[in-house]
């Protein structure tokens, strides 16, 4: 099983690279999906998101959200596309729970082009959740600044068109 990751701050496209890469027969595994699944399970508003990880991450660890996710990852049994890890720890845990290496990919774009994505996007969790720079903090603070630096390939997602975007995961892909 070939499994990549994906990392990057909120609104970097994350999801969209992960998206180009299940097109070319990835299983696509979104850790923000599988927090939002859990939170409604639980009847947890949206707007708790930050609060809800932090609680998991001090009950279960720095690794608690890879715990959440691994039986997800576990039900498929075709190559994976992880997206939203945001430390370390949880890429070790991902390895260590399923016997594989993982490929780690960090999407990076500036905080201006950030913001921009979020007005635009608005999901409940923006609207809600903690304000920008709040958030970015909090994200750096689990690790996702370290997991970049660390990452096997680094996607630069300014101001290109989707198909240039496409290019660039095509020849990560192929390399």
């Amino acid at each position: 099983m070939k499994i990549y990751g994906v990392t990057g701050m909120p609104l970097a496209g994350k999801t969209t690279v992960a998206d180009i890469i299940a097109v070319r027969g990835f299983q696509k595994i979104d850790m923000g999906d599988v927090v939002r699944k859990e939170m409604s399970d639980r009847n947890i508003s949206a707007g708790e998101t930050g609060k809800f990880v932090n609680q998991q991450r001090e009950k279960r660890g720095r690794s608690a959200i890879a715990k959440l996710t691994v039986p997800y990852i576990e039900r498929t049994d075709s190559d994976v596309v992880i997206t939203g890890m945001r430390g370390l720890s949880e890429k070790k845990h991902f390895e260590k729970d399923l016997g594989t290496e993982i490929e780690m990919i960090a999407v990076w774009t500036s905080p201006k082009k950030r913001k921009e994505r979020r007005e635009k996007r608005m999901r409940e969790e923006d609207r809600k959740g903690q304000d920008f720079h709040s958030r970015d903090l909090r994200e750096l603070e689990n690790g996702v600044g370290k997991l970049m630096a660390l990452s096997d390939h680094v996607i630069v997602n300014e101001d290109i068109s989707i198909e240039k975007l496409e290019e660039k995961v095509d020849q990560l892909l192929e390399a």
